[in-house]
């Protein structure tokens, strides 16, 4: 019986600490996709701030360090080492759905996005 309590404490405090690092996961994708959404050849120094700020955040998955880093650096399209990182991650099975589109739509940009992946990144606010 103490057992089951115990579980049934337990287990609402994991939910809950889950919940709470997925939701701040998805607040940085959902971040980057308003910005790519709107974005016009590169982002803008206030933009870029926010996106160096989830580059160091230490919450911050590896795969949105990448793309922060990557949408930060970029100059109307995204290459050399980053486009290289944002293949593989796009290509990562165990990284995010969604970072794994935000990373696929990184790739095609030329200047801004096109109607289709601003379809794609809606899907991601």
């Amino acid at each position: 019986m103490k057992r089951i309590l115990s579980l049934l404490f337990v287990l609402p405090v994991v939910l809950f600490a889950t919940l709470q690092v997925a939701t701040a996961q998805e607040s940085a994708i959902s971040t980057m996709a308003g910005i790519v959404l709107h974005l016009n050849h590169y982002p803008s120094a206030d933009e870029k701030k926010v996106l160096s700020g989830i580059a160091a955040d230490t919450h911050a998955t590896a795969g949105e360090k990448v793309l922060a880093g990557a949408l930060a650096r970029m100059q109307h399209s995204v290459g050399g080492a980053d486009a290289t990182a944002l293949r593989a991650l796009s290509a990562d099975t165990h990284a995010g759905k969604n970072a794994r589109v935000l990373a696929d739509v990184l790739l095609g940009i030329s200047h801004h996005p096109s109607d289709a992946d601003k379809a794609r990144l809606k899907s991601l606010l």
